[in-house]
């Protein structure tokens, strides 16, 4: 029996191995997504600040939604595809 294995035969040292392979190639897919999020939230952000500023209630928190989702749709499909998922 080997060092790390247990009554099942189960090698905990290998699936471990496994564990952070699968992690690193999650990674960049993990950063996209989170990038995407951070751009729709931000531009949003900043489109109700201007909004709340100069009284022009939903136009440019629409805008920021907007804008946010582009930016962040074109980073996650850049990210994707020089990964080659």
């Amino acid at each position: 029996m080997a060092g790390s294995e247990n009554d099942s035969g189960f090698d905990i040292g290998r699936s471990f191995e496994s564990f952070q392979k699968v992690i690193k190639q999650s990674g960049p897919a993990a950063a996209a997504s989170y990038g995407l999020i951070v751009s729709i939230l931000l531009f949003t952000f900043i489109g109700w600040y201007i909004d709340s500023n100069n009284d022009t209630s939903p136009i440019m928190t629409l805008i920021g939604l907007v804008v946010g989702m582009i930016i962040g749709f074109y980073h996650l499909v850049k990210t994707m595809t020089a990964n080659k998922y």
